[in-house]
């Protein structure tokens, strides 16, 4: 009997060793290996589930890379089956990541801003600096995606709700890819040109010169040249996209931008 105890303990320890390289394969991006370490360490109900929520995740990064309708049918399979009492907290907010990128996949918005809004921005220091970015894009996609759905009070709600959330983590993460891209687009899906033109400056400047700025500045320059100043110049004018007076404040609002840029850029 002591020796089936101590076969026991062995048998768990080396399950949860490999419910844990698991995780470190899937923070990897390694999410083929991570499946197989994962499956090899479901032993008990508890680890079944804490490698179902793994396995789960792992097949939907799959399928954004394959677009294998399949791999999001067994992600939602396995994330559907988890007993969410057998998880613990790390885990249970992993699932719940899970079941918001799902929904989200799966072209249900809705759902999927509830849940991920639950998330943010609670669990920032609890997850890696990727992990919250790549959560708060997801929330940011998922309601900008709903609000396009709405109309008039309900789709400005929407966008207002997001812009508080994203405010509240340019407090402490003012270089955040996310947050200061999204903030602009929910400005302008809000219908507050102005500010998004502002909040597109504020965060060109933010940006900095640390490692990442790059990224934010390319997706910055793009909304702003081929979304945001068409529809304020056009919103000034009063007038058609073509004519003289709108193509001439595109011209003046595109030099003023790019004035501005070269002024707050690095090599400068």
């Amino acid at each position: 009997m002591l020796g089936m105890v101590w076969l026991g303990l062995g048998g768990s320890a080396a399950a949860q060793n490999g419910l844990a390289e698991a995780r470190r394969l899937y923070n990897a991006g390694l999410f083929d290996q991570a499946i197989a370490a994962a499956q090899n360490s479901s032993e008990s109900s508890r680890l079944r589930s804490a490698t179902a929520v793994i396995v789960a995740r792992s097949r939907l990064e799959r399928f954004r890379t394959l677009q294998d309708p399949q791999e999001l049918d067994r992600a939602r399979a396995d994330l559907a089956a988890v007993n969410p009492m057998q998880l613990g907290p790390q885990e249970r907010m992993e699932w719940q990541m899970g079941l918001g990128e799902a929904l989200l996949l799966d072209n249900q918005p809705g759902p999927a801003s509830e849940i991920l809004s639950t998330l943010v921005p609670s669990t920032r220091p609890r997850l890696t600096s990727v992990e919250n970015e790549k959560l708060l894009e997801w929330l940011a996609v998922s309601v900008s995606r709903f609000a396009q759905t709405l109309s008039g009070g309900a789709r400005n709600e929407q966008c207002h709700h997001l812009l508080t959330t994203l405010a509240a983590i340019l407090q402490s993460e003012p270089t955040s890819r996310a947050a200061n891209y999204w903030s602009v687009v929910a400005s302008r899906g809000a219908g507050d040109l102005e500010a998004a033109w502002n909040i597109a400056m504020a965060g060109w400047v933010r940006a900095g010169s640390h490692q990442a700025s790059g990224a934010l500045r390319n997706d910055l320059d793009q909304f702003v040249t081929q979304t945001l100043i068409p529809e304020r110049a056009q919103a000034k004018t009063g007038q058609r996209l073509d004519a003289p007076a709108t193509i001439a404040e595109i011209a003046a609002m595109t030099e003023e931008w790019r004035d501005f840029t070269r002024r707050w850029s690095e090599e400068d």
